[in-house]
């Protein structure tokens, strides 16, 4: 009789390849992301750009704050490549998402030119932002 559990083979338990999980400069998900560092995780970031936290006028409070619309200027970027570069800068890869083929083009370009083009002050202030929004 072959009812017994035991005598099941369950396949061993397995670490993920990869995580896909929600982080921006605003929630930056740290405590995901040291697990996955930890175990050697891929850890892949969606709604980099902060769209999730629009608010009553529709602004977005990560592409549209102070801090990275400076940043932004000083090395003549847009916002979103600014948020992108600092998320591969630390240590996420990321799934950009637009439907304008001008934003696709731009954010291809900078992942082809200069993804990580953010000085370590930069990536300083950009951190700065977290918890920043209700």
């Amino acid at each position: 009789n072959h009812n017994n559990n035991n005598d099941i083979n369950y396949p061993s338990p397995r670490m993920p390849d990869v995580l896909q999980a929600f982080a921006d400069p605003i929630q930056p998900a740290h405590e995901l992301r040291d697990i996955c560092k930890k175990y050697g995780i891929e850890f892949v970031s969606y709604s980099t750009l902060g769209t999730q936290h629009r608010n009553n006028n529709n602004s977005n409070p990560v592409l549209g704050s102070r801090p990275i619309q400076q940043i932004a200027e000083h090395h003549s970027r847009s916002a979103a490549e600014v948020v992108l570069s600092w998320a591969l800068q630390r240590d996420m890869s990321v799934i950009p998402r637009s439907s304008q083929h001008d934003h696709i083009r731009e954010l291809s370009n900078m992942l082809i030119t200069d993804p990580q083009f953010l000085s370590e002050s930069d990536l300083f202030e950009i951190d700065k932002l977290e918890g920043s929004y209700n």
